[in-house]
């Protein structure tokens, strides 16, 4: 992969959130920082980052998050309507995933499962 300024600038945006990111909030947060960037150019370098193992996508209700592609410590639950996200660190999800995973003959890391519900947060019913 080329290392270009817009994949550069959209991979800083990712790495400093504290939170997945949508590529309308990175296009938002480019803006304010003074590099605006076109909706194209952000979709493609997110596109390639992940590609490169750089960002990790999670696809959500609306629009598809974007992380740092290291491996979370423990399963995620994510909510399909506000995309938020939070650690799983129940032992019996963590037991179940390690079996599936066995039964499959695979090998991952024990927090690479991601259970889709709605969250019923309060915050998420205002978005």
């Amino acid at each position: 992969m080329r290392a270009t300024g817009g994949r550069a600038e959209v991979l800083e945006v990712v790495l400093a959130a504290k939170s997945p990111v949508a590529a309308r909030e990175a296009i938002v947060k480019l803006a304010r920082k003074g590099k605006p960037a076109g909706t194209a150019t952000v979709y493609r370098a997110l596109a390639a980052l992940t590609r490169a193992g750089l960002l990790r996508r999670i696809p959500a209700s609306e629009e598809a998050l974007y992380e740092p592609a290291r491996a979370p410590a423990a399963p995620q639950l994510v909510c399909v309507r506000c995309g938020k996200m939070e650690e799983v660190r129940d032992p019996e999800v963590k037991r179940f995933n390690e079996s599936v995973m066995k039964k499959r003959g695979v090998s991952a890391d024990a927090g690479a499962l991601l259970l889709y519900a709605d969250c019923r947060r309060k915050e998420c019913d205002d978005s």
